[in-house]
């Protein structure tokens, strides 16, 4: 079997609560994404519910691989022929958790939760019990609670860890012992309206400025290039876009990095909240490509 991975990162703007909206979006990654011929396609943390604890978002919890956003998933993957990645909420007894869906085109499904669900996220649950320390207002997992599950797609072990969880301080080893060869980073969490610009700013020079240095950390993908070269891992990562209409603006970035740390795939962040819009890029990774090459 050929380990080459097409690879997709669509960066949705989802709204909280708007299932049709949202998965309509997705759908159209989706149909883009077979066509390319891609393997995986890789959306934002909570893109199916859109993101955050609002009453809304939790009104569209559901049983894993028991649900509309399960169905909706498992009809697009066997549609067009591939991994669909997508975050929604997961229920579970009286739980309910932030959650990443991996559907594949037999109907076969992998759920990934949280562990460190952030103030923002609240009430929804951890995956794990945290421990809490001077250093973050997020919690910590201790070592040996991790909960992953991974899977392979065309021989490729994979793995997703959801935004916060990267602070996981185990996580590299968790991963190495596991063999994944691919991080799949859905995030979501947006910044604040100070932290974007307007068409109307753009109009000054002072604007014109903050626009410049915003799109200088928007277009590149960050301390994760060094992570794929010292772990010998290729990453796809992915956020969401735009103003969700209550109180975040997600910044819209998008990368996928080889194992070299080739960046062979990007979408650039976009800090206008005025030009936001959904956006797909695709990428082809090798994972037989020899790493003395």
């Amino acid at each position: 079997m050929s380990r080459v991975l097409n690879l997709a990162v669509g960066s949705t703007r989802s709204l909280p609560g708007d299932l049709p909206g949202n998965l309509a979006q997705i759908a159209a990654f989706a149909e883009q994404a077979g066509k390319m011929g891609c393997d995986l396609l890789l959306t934002p943390e909570m893109s199916a519910t859109g993101y955050g604890g609002y009453p809304e978002v939790l009104a569209l919890a559901e049983e894993a691989g028991c649900g509309p956003v399960y169905a909706a998933l498992s009809a697009l993957a066997r549609e067009h022929g591939l991994a669909i990645l997508a975050g929604f909420v997961e229920a579970s007894g009286p739980k309910r958790y932030l959650a990443h869906y991996a559907v594949f085109p037999d109907g076969t499904f992998v759920v990934q939760r949280k562990h460190r669900v952030t103030p923002r996220e609240a009430p929804l649950d951890p995956a794990v019990e945290l421990y809490f320390d001077e250093t973050e207002d997020i919690g910590h997992v201790r070592e040996g609670q991790e909960q992953f599950n991974f899977f392979e797609v065309k021989g490729v072990r994979c793995g997703i860890i959801i935004c916060a969880d990267l602070g996981i301080r185990s996580r590299n080893a968790v991963f190495e012992r596991a063999g994944v060869e691919l991080l799949l980073l859905p995030t979501g969490a947006g910044g604040t309206r100070e932290e974007r610009v307007t068409n109307q700013d753009l109009t000054s020079p002072e604007g014109q400025q903050r626009y410049y240095h915003q799109m200088q950390a928007a277009c590149f993908p960050g301390e994760g290039i060094l992570e794929c070269i010292r772990q010998r891992r290729a990453m796809a990562a992915v956020n969401m876009v735009g103003y969700d209409g209550r109180n975040f603006y997600h910044g819209g970035q998008g990368s996928i990095v080889n194992r070299f740390g080739d960046v062979v795939g990007l979408i650039a962040g976009i800090p206008n909240i005025d030009r936001a819009a959904p956006r797909i890029a695709f990428g082809r990774i090798d994972f037989d490509e020899a790493l003395e090459a």
